[in-house]
């Protein structure tokens, strides 16, 4: 590693750690703000309103965190063109690539652990942070994070399940309904049960207090009731994906197992993917963006921190744009996911191409 490969990743830090101070600040307070509101409602207490902020920390962190690394790229390179230092780099043999570089390896191991962080200590705090607001600051009456309503999914080919209510994290589902269909999709015989309880040790859901119910025609049914009787639902309860939890809470491997329980089971999967692709493609949002700022930074003759602070927030604010209206169109089902996720990865990385190479970069 070079000598002027050391001093340039340097002086990245200092502005990349000052923009994420900054911003940082500025979003958990206006958040933490917003949330003392609910002090007024009888319930919420500013011990559970400074619990949430912490928890929900680490998730801003991730979001501000692209927009620190641009800044801090925009600040190395307008710093070292105003004080001359580009110049002599570059009349001493350096390209603009090479002078790139490290600032580029900076951006890249910041993207890495925002990966890291984002996939395995936000969604946990993120679900602890649910559940407090949801129990403490705003609280609903038998608040489940793991409960869903009205819930229905295939279960085989001629098989539909119908819930009231699901709860995985205890292995019971309440006023069930397991259809089962002919080759003309007319009902053959169902079980209505006022539970289905999930059995460790057959592996089996079991249906409780209920009555299994056979078409002869219709307008004949012959019913026998009983106290307990097997299911054939083999799906166990950890390989379901059956919750509250928004998928924008979840992890890459959360929003995977959602996604294969969602076409095992028949339901769409347009929404959990296109989160999950989106979330694949941040490390290469947050380096395309920061490449698409820095040859900017370059006319910047002036050293100037509100200059760079306002270039960072136009080009971060373009991206998110695009990035939550593709992603919402995705999510709805109307553009192929993959295409939602990588959409803005591929159109900025044709324009980032086009300027390098328009700029001689």
């Amino acid at each position: 590693m070079s000598r002027i490969f050391r001093y340039i990743a340097k002086k990245f830090w200092g502005p990349f750690f000052f923009a994420m101070g900054v911003f940082a600040a500025l979003v958990v307070l206006g958040d933490t703000f917003e949330k003392l509101k609910t002090l007024s409602n009888g319930y919420s207490t500013l011990g559970a309103v400074l619990t949430y902020s912490l928890l929900t920390f680490p998730s801003w962190l991730t979001t501000i965190m692209p927009v620190a690394c641009l800044l801090g790229a925009i600040s190395v390179i307008s710093e070292m063109v105003s004080s001359g230092e580009w110049t002599a780099c570059v009349a001493s043999g350096f390209s603009p690539r090479q002078l790139f570089k490290p600032v580029v390896m900076c951006i890249i191991l910041v993207a890495a652990l925002t990966m890291a962080v984002q996939e395995f200590i936000v969604p946990p705090l993120n679900l602890k942070a649910e559940t407090l607001y949801y129990t403490k600051i705003k609280p609903e009456d038998n608040f489940n994070l793991n409960a869903v309503s009205d819930v229905a999914m295939k279960i085989s080919d001629n098989q539909m399940l119908f819930a009231k209510t699901v709860d995985l994290s205890s292995g019971v589902m309440q006023d069930v309904s397991l259809d089962t269909y002919d080759s003309l999709w007319n009902i053959a015989s169902q079980f209505v049960a006022k539970r289905m309880v999930w059995d460790a040790d057959t592996h089996r859901w079991v249906f409780e207090q209920g009555t299994h119910r056979t078409f002869i025609d219709e307008l004949d049914t012959e019913d026998e009731h009983f106290e307990q009787a097997d299911s054939p639902v083999e799906l166990k309860p950890q390989d379901m994906s059956v919750n509250r939890t928004e998928n924008k809470l979840l992890s890459i491997r959360g929003l995977t197992k959602r996604i294969q329980f969602f076409k095992r089971t028949g339901l769409a999967t347009y929404a959990a993917e296109t989160e999950r692709q989106a979330k694949l493609a941040t490390p290469f949002v947050t380096l395309i963006m920061c490449l698409l700022g820095m040859p900017f930074a370059i006319s910047l003759r002036r050293k100037s921190k509100i200059l760079n602070i306002i270039a960072s927030m136009v080009i971060a604010f373009t991206f998110w744009w695009l990035i939550s209206m593709i992603t919402s169109i995705g999510e709805n089902g109307y553009i192929n996911p993959f295409l939602a996720g990588w959409g803005p990865v591929l159109v900025f990385g044709t324009v980032l191409f086009f300027e390098f190479k328009w700029l001689k970069l």
